[in-house]
């Protein structure tokens, strides 16, 4: 019986410090990007904001008529296949760090005619 005791009061313990250290980051936040609107080599928006610990739901829609684009975010791991003319991918990811992070497209080409784009991460 008190082997059980110890063990419940030991185990709300930890919950509570567990819970205190915040062990789970911030808000989920859903973001949209188009990529290639008109023909265009860029991203819109070519800007994202979040804060440190959030959790990043991120669509990358393809409005080009023509090829194909991706969404890189190699700080945080988030990247897409290849999302096809007129289709679109969801991607999660954390962001983990805060700073100024580099999103872009690497199909072979995209990123030097512009494809990039920046998601900063407040604290």
């Amino acid at each position: 019986m008190k082997k059980a005791l110890i063990f419940a009061i030991v185990a709300v313990l930890s919950l509570g410090i567990l819970t205190a250290c915040g062990g789970g980051g911030g808000n989920t936040v859903k973001l949209q990007v188009i990529a290639g609107e008109n023909g265009e080599m860029k991203y819109n928006p070519e800007t994202l904001t979040a804060k440190k610990g959030d959790k990043i739901e991120l669509t990358l829609v393809n409005k080009d008529s023509a090829q194909p684009h991706t969404f890189i975010i190699e700080k945080f791991n988030g990247k897409t296949k290849q999302v096809q003319p007129g289709q679109q991918e969801t991607i999660t990811f954390t962001a983990n760090a805060a700073g100024d992070i580099e999103f872009l497209c690497d199909v072979p080409g995209h990123k030097d005619g512009g494809m990039v784009g920046k998601l900063t991460v407040t604290q």
